[in-house]
């Protein structure tokens, strides 16, 4: 059997790892009985990562002294009864943190990590290859230095009586941890959490083949994803990742066909989605948006990372007039990195529009690269 390495404790995390760890400390706070005081802090980032556990930290709310959730917004959010709502700025740090922390008098569990805005290459869909820093643990003494650092750092907007129960749980704590049993307790969940991280992972990978296989959100001419494919893969609709898009336009398939056989156009399609594929990494996305428009998402690149990718595919596409079945193809391309949700497609696409009735598009693909690395990174429309 293949030796489990166990997962990092601290270091770069995956948004996968965090998830499964965070539920770890949650569920350790829902087991939590007696009198003894807790507290529990979190810092959910955006509304919408927060809204899936609801019901969770409902129940941890009532077993509590004290529930407090922090989120970058600009409305107090209806939270459920007993959640304290913190509202963070979206420039201050703790807005681009994830942090579980719970706390009493014997037990203490941490999960704190900052946000990178980058992304796994590796990873399968975009909510999961999001990477941070950080570290977690089922210590004590780590769980109270966390709570002593959350509560300074959110100060006056804690209610006083929130601030009070906290100082009570801190001064709560005053026999010494059980650091055996800590660091042993700490080791079993290590390899459990590698195990569901590598077997989650795993699923996803299968059942992203699976749906590839039976053509589900996929373009039956080409392959590539469909735009309802798209909202499964970005997951909840936040700007905590800013995503590169590249918006391609390639001469109608459906002229093909007026001038080319069945086969042709069969083999023109594949040829085009094999140019696109090219330029992908396991977390990329190429959808074809309509007959002729053709969109690549690639999470947290740059504008070069973008303007050289669009510079491939112009000329890959260009270069299918030498591929059977030999057909000439055009092609146009805007890209642009964007936090907007949902994605501004149709903007960029009417700058493509814009472009195409401003000027006659050259049919050569090394002049037309030219030209579209002058005039696309101008996009005032599309920013």
């Amino acid at each position: 059997m293949d030796e489990i390495v166990p997962a990092t404790r601290a270091g770069l995390l995956t948004k996968r790892l965090l998830v499964i760890a965070s539920h770890a400390v949650e569920q350790a706070a829902l087991a939590q009985r007696g009198a003894e005081p807790m507290v529990v802090i979190a810092l959910f980032q955006r509304l919408p990562y927060f809204d899936r556990e609801s019901q969770v930290y409902a129940g941890i709310a009532a077993r509590a002294s004290v529930t407090v959730v922090g989120l970058a917004d600009r409305v107090r959010p209806d939270l459920p009864a007993g959640v304290t709502p913190v509202l963070l700025r979206r420039d201050e740090d703790l807005a681009h943190e994830w942090s579980v922390v719970v706390l009493s008098p014997r037990f203490g569990a941490t999960v704190i990590a900052q946000d990178l805005e980058d992304v796994d290459p590796r990873r399968t869909t975009l909510e999961s290859a999001r990477l941070f820093h950080g570290r977690w643990g089922l210590r004590r003494d780590e769980a109270y230095a966390e709570v002593v650092r959350l509560r300074d750092a959110l100060g006056d907007r804690l209610p006083p009586v929130v601030r009070l129960k906290i100082d009570e749980t801190l001064a709560a704590v005053e026999e010494p941890a059980a650091v055996e049993v800590e660091q042993c307790t700490e080791a079993a969940v290590r390899k459990l959490v590698t195990t569901i991280e590598r077997q989650t992972e795993k699923s996803a990978r299968l059942a992203e083949a699976s749906d590839h296989d039976q053509g589900i959100d996929r373009d039956p001419d080409t392959g590539l994803h469909t735009l309802s494919a798209l909202t499964s893969w970005v997951g909840p609709s936040t700007d905590t990742i800013p995503i590169g898009l590249i918006v391609l336009r390639i001469a109608a398939l459906s002229d093909v066909l007026r001038h080319h056989e069945v086969r042709a156009v069969i083999h023109t399609g594949q040829n085009v989605a094999a140019v696109l594929s090219d330029e992908l990494r396991p977390v990329d996305r190429a959808v074809r948006l309509s007959e002729s428009d053709f969109l690549v998402i690639k999470p947290a690149a740059s504008d070069d990372m973008l303007a050289a990718s669009a510079a491939r595919i112009r000329d890959g596409i260009g270069n299918l007039a030498s591929v059977y079945p030999f057909v000439p193809m055009s092609c146009s391309s805007t890209w642009m990195v964007t936090r907007r949700r949902p994605l501004p497609l149709r903007a960029m696409q009417c700058q493509l529009d814009l472009e195409t009735s401003r000027r006659e598009w050259p049919c050569a693909s090394g002049d037309l690269a030219d030209v579209m690395s002058q005039t696309a990174p101008i996009l005032p429309a599309c920013r």
